[in-house]
């Protein structure tokens, strides 16, 4: 009777130990956001195992990515795949972790987000209520500054841009562009011209929401301003 019992206590203490098994999103919020620049950037899943530092089955998923207003294979490249944590993952080594790269392509002239999503499917090793934060998805969000690729863009802090926001004329001081060109937020050149003594003339422009670019010496201006 006593082999029985503590049978049973072996095979209780061990479906727990599975239960506490957590994969998923290691991000804890409902999206993840990052510019279109940015090489490292891609979706990070993780496995913990708390009560036991090795794992000891397979644990995964198929991973799919689901387009938004963003686009598989213009926007991002993301192809399916199946991703398993091995036996023997553990937290020392970071094996419990895997970066699976978004590969977003340089955009040089839109301004503003576009986004997509990756989807978890096929669970393996684990059951829904075992997904990190009970979330099988995530919303990625593609921030695009509209910089130039290759053109070093100037910082902020080194010039000024005023008024903003303006209703005929925008001046910059600290810098000293020759020319400029302006985009509205879905990357369609707006106005462009001359910068005659530091005055940029945007009369002409509707009211709204814009993006200056304008090349110095020293690198790329790229500013977003309002037109009333």
């Amino acid at each position: 009777m006593k082999k029985i019992i503590l049978l049973g206590i072996v095979i209780c203490l061990a479906g727990m130990a599975q239960a506490q098994i957590r994969f998923g999103f290691s991000n804890p919020l409902a999206y993840d956001n990052w510019n279109n620049n940015d090489t490292s950037a891609g979706v990070e899943l993780v496995v913990w195992t708390p009560n036991n530092d090795t794992l000891t089955i397979q644990v995964g998923a198929d991973i799919t990515a689901i387009d938004g207003n963003a686009r598989n294979g213009i926007e991002y490249n993301f192809p399916p795949m199946k991703w398993l944590f091995q036996p023997g993952t553990n937290i020392y080594d970071s094996t419990n972790k895997k970066v699976i790269k978004y590969n977003l392509p340089p955009n040089t002239t839109f301004f503003g987000e576009r986004d997509f999503y990756i989807k978890l499917t096929n669970l393996v090793g684990i059951t829904s209520t075992d997904l990190l934060n009970n979330r099988d998805m995530i919303r990625v969000i593609i921030d695009y500054d509209g910089t130039n690729v290759g053109i070093k863009k100037l910082d902020v802090h080194s010039y000024r841009l005023y008024p903003i926001p303006t209703s005929s004329s925008l001046f910059i001081e600290g810098a000293n562009p020759e020319t400029f060109t302006v985009f509205d937020l879905s990357g369609r050149k707006a106005l462009e011209g001359e910068v005659m003594q530091s005055r940029i003339d945007v009369a002409a422009l509707s009211p709204g929401l814009y993006v200056l670019h304008a090349q110095t010496q020293d690198g790329l201006i790229v500013q977003k301003f309002l037109k009333q």
